[in-house]
């Protein structure tokens, strides 16, 4: 795993485009990126213990096949991944129709979602949209049928009160995953009509996402100035700890759309913040992707801020988050930061080229038996 691959992606094309970005910042569940093979031999452990364990032991099996096929997502093995996923589907819907677990179906369902991610991963986006589609349905009175996974609606209707919060949150995630997936296969007409639906129930976390996907196809449309209202009318709105998302989002149409001082200014401001932030508070995953963006952006306009790039470079070593590690250190060798200080971000990434996980090809094989 190179550095250049634990970077942000780069947007397609070169022009204006060049100055956009896919990547959603809106606020989300985020957990560090850190080296695969000790990740490997943490999830063995616990697979292990969960394995030994007389009862109670599903919820821990699920999350050792998910966090393996996040791992195998981060090595760049999309079928790997798709294979645990699948493999845990298969485990836990046969455990529901043995036992009659609905903690073993709820965890189906969740695992469905992240075979649907994969699914856009790997460019199947109509695969990934109808399970995304077909997840949000649910708490709606639809059905869902996913290989051996059988959902229909009096089936849901047990979930739903065994546990109440998975509805609406599946549904959440379900809508934002689509938005990502149709915004990613560059279907910005469809993907706007979906962001433009809001309900009533919506969460501040949900409607910044619909929001976000509302600016990003619009500016990749090429309409930077219905992009630049929308921007300023949903900034105007937004909550103070989402606003400088926003405030990125129109310095990278701005670039796009020509204003280079002007979009100089904005991620100038959006770092300003962010310091502030850093200060008053130790930093979070959403708050260190955004300093990545803004840095992108900068960067790009021929201005880094190096101390800050370099503040944001040891947050993310202090996190672990690898990927944001990687990006933030190339940022510092680019930066005009002290020669001491370059080198040992070069060094940084260095050691992050080549990152290799010898031991995630038996931890696959393993699961994957224990579903069979």
């Amino acid at each position: 795993m190179s550095a250049l691959a634990l970077a942000w992606p780069a947007a397609p094309g070169g022009g204006p485009s060049a100055f956009l970005c896919d990547e959603f910042l809106a606020p989300r569940e985020r957990s560090p990126r850190g080296p695969i093979e000790p990740a490997c031999v943490e999830i063995t452990a616990r697979l292990d213990r969960a394995l030994e364990a007389r009862e109670s032991r599903l919820p821990d099996l699920a999350l050792c096949f998910e966090e393996s096929a996040r791992l195998a997502s981060l090595l760049g093995r999309l079928i790997d991944a798709r294979r645990l996923y699948r493999a845990s589907i298969a485990l836990l819907a046969s455990s529901f129709d043995q036992n009659g677990d609905l903690t073993a179906l709820a965890l189906a369902l969740r695992a469905a979602l992240g075979l649907g991610r994969i699914e856009g991963s790997l460019g199947h986006d109509d695969e990934a949209l109808f399970l995304f589609e077909k997840l949000a349905a649910l708490p709606l009175g639809g059905s869902l049928e996913a290989g051996p996974l059988v959902v229909t609606a009096a089936r849901w209707a047990e979930v739903r009160a065994f546990a109440p919060l998975l509805g609406p949150k599946l549904a959440a995630e379900a809508i934002a995953a689509a938005l990502e997936t149709l915004i990613t296969g560059a279907r910005y007409d469809v993907a706007l009509a979906v962001a433009r639906v809001r309900e009533a129930n919506d969460s501040p976390a949900l409607d910044a996402f619909r929001r976000e996907a509302t600016a990003t196809a619009l500016g990749r449309m090429g309409l930077f100035g219905e992009a630049l209202v929308f921007l300023a009318s949903a900034i105007a709105r937004e909550p103070l700890p989402t606003r400088p998302i926003f405030e990125q989002k129109r310095a990278e149409v701005l670039a796009a759309s020509g204003q280079l001082d002007a979009a100089r200014a904005r991620s100038s401001f959006v770092v300003e913040a962010l310091e502030d932030r850093f200060r008053a508070s130790p930093a979070s995953l959403d708050d260190l992707a955004l300093a990545a963006r803004a840095l992108r952006l900068l960067a790009m306009l021929g201005q880094v801020p190096a101390a800050f790039a370099v503040r944001a470079f040891e947050l993310a070593g202090l996190v672990g988050d690898v990927p944001l590690e990687a990006e933030l250190a190339l940022r510092v060798v680019a930066s005009d930061a002290p020669r001491a200080t370059r080198e040992r971000a070069a060094n940084v990434a260095v050691s992050l080229v080549g990152h290799h996980a010898p031991s995630f090809a038996a931890l696959r094989d393993r699961l994957c038996s224990i579903a069979a």
